[in-house]
């Protein structure tokens, strides 16, 4: 499903973070873990602007936009 929307959004893959290795499906904990992630890997920095986008269970989901 991440690739899909990674694909349909038109991200190129360097720029999309995930992180499903070592913790799996954590539900509502995934996307800060997956930021916190990708903070300490320097693939995002300070003052970066963030797109985080959430999938779950019964079809819903979120998304918005912040900046670090």
């Amino acid at each position: 499903m991440l690739d899909l929307l990674r694909k349909k959004l038109k991200i190129p893959p360097e720029k999309f973070c995930e992180h499903l290795a070592g913790c799996g499906n954590t539900v509502s904990s995934t996307i800060p873990i997956a930021l916190y992630h990708s903070l300490k890997a320097g693939r995002i920095r300070e003052s970066n602007r963030v797109m985080l986008v959430g999938f779950g269970v019964g079809l819903s989901w979120a998304g918005c936009m912040i900046q670090l």
